[in-house]
C-alpha cells in the first residue's frame, strides 16, 4: 500500500515537472541589438531628440538672459514695466514647457517617430517569438530584458534561436 502511494506521488510529480517545462526564456534586447536596421532607426530617434532638445535648451538660454537683464534693470522700472517683463518672462516659460510636452510628451513628434520607426521591428519579433513558441510547443515565453529573473537556465534561453528568426 505505501508502494503505490509512492510510486503515485513520484509519477506526479514526474508528471509536473514534465508540464512545467513548456516555457523558454529570451533576451529581446539582444535579439533587437543583432538588427542593423533596428539600431539605425534608434540612431535616427537619437538625433531627432537630440537636435529638438537643443532647441529647447537655447530657448531657456534666452529665457535665462531676458531674466539676468530684467534683474540688472529692475531698479530704474516702474511697477508696470515690472510687472510686463515678468509677465513676459513667464509666458516664455510656459511657451517652451508646452512646445516640450509637444516633442517629448506621450503624443509628441519624437514619441510618434519612435513609436512609427520601431513598431514594425517589435511586431516582427513578436511574430518571431510565437512562431518559434508554437512551433516547439511553449506554453509561456519570458522576455528576461523587461523581467527581472535571479536565475534561470541557459537550457531554456531561446534568444540565438529567435535572433535566426528574425534575421
Amino acid at each position: 500500500m505505501k508502494k503505490s502511494i509512492i510510486l503515485g506521488i513520484v509519477a506526479t510529480l514526474f508528471t509536473l515537472t514534465l508540464s512545467a517545462q513548456n516555457y523558454a526564456v529570451v533576451n529581446t534586447q539582444k535579439v533587437y541589438q543583432s538588427m542593423s536596421a533596428y539600431a539605425a532607426a534608434v540612431e535616427e530617434i537619437d538625433k531627432l531628440a537630440t537636435t529638438y532638445q537643443e532647441n529647447i535648451d537655447e530657448a531657456y538660454a534666452k529665457v535665462e538672459e531676458m531674466y539676468q537683464n530684467y534683474i540688472v534693470a529692475k531698479a530704474g522700472l516702474t511697477f508696470e514695466e515690472q510687472q510686463r517683463e515678468e509677465n513676459n518672462i513667464i509666458q516664455n516659460e510656459q511657451k517652451i514647457a508646452t512646445y516640450q510636452q509637444n516633442v517629448f510628451g506621450s503624443d509628441g513628434v519624437v514619441t510618434k517617430k519612435q513609436e512609427e520607426l520601431l513598431k514594425p521591428f517589435h511586431e516582427k519579433v513578436a511574430k518571431a517569438i510565437k512562431q518559434y513558441a508554437e512551433m516547439m510547443g511553449y506554453q509561456m515565453v519570458i522576455d528576461i530584458a523587461t523581467t527581472a529573473l535571479p536565475y534561470y537556465s541557459q537550457q531554456i534561453d531561446v534568444t540565438n534561436a529567435i535572433i535566426k528568426l528574425v534575421q
